[in-house]
């Protein structure tokens, strides 16, 4: 059976580094989005205040697969 992916991006932001930025808006998306299978580091960022990184930012493609009805229904 072939199977259909889908892309979105979304920015997950931290206080403390990139990677903690990426892993939160992986678990994030986790909560609503089913089947997430990969993901890619498109931009990473901050905000300044004060003349200090006070958040990290991490855009991210994630993948994940488009699921059947019968899957759907577990």
């Amino acid at each position: 059976m072939a199977k259909t992916y889908k892309v979105f991006e979304i920015v997950g932001t931290s206080q403390k580094s990139f990677a903690d930025a990426a892993q939160n808006a992986i678990a994030e998306a986790g909560k609503t989005v089913k089947a997430m299978g990969w993901f890619e580091v498109e931009k990473l960022g901050g905000r300044i205040e004060d003349d200090r990184v006070s958040e990290f930012q991490a855009k991210l493609k994630i993948g994940f697969r488009l699921l059947s009805p019968e899957e759907l229904k577990k």
